[in-house]
């Protein structure tokens, strides 16, 4: 299989953590914060936005202010 066939390949890297960030904000835990807070200083802004989200959407769950 090539690249161009492999999906996480074909979208990209921003993409690819793009999905990660909403995955883990849908299911994630407080476990997951200190990776997700990390990638907030991700230099692309749609990781940085999206771990953000992540973030605020896990801490609410969790009831961490």
């Amino acid at each position: 299989m090539g690249a161009a066939k492999s999906p996480v390949k074909r979208i990209k890297r921003p993409r690819f953590l793009r999905n990660v960030c909403v995955a883990l904000g849908n299911t994630g835990s407080v476990e997951d914060l200190p990776g997700l807070e990390q990638s907030i200083m991700d230099p692309d802004p749609l990781v940085s936005e999206h771990a953000q989200w992540a973030v605020r959407k896990i801490k609410k769950r969790e009831g961490i202010d």
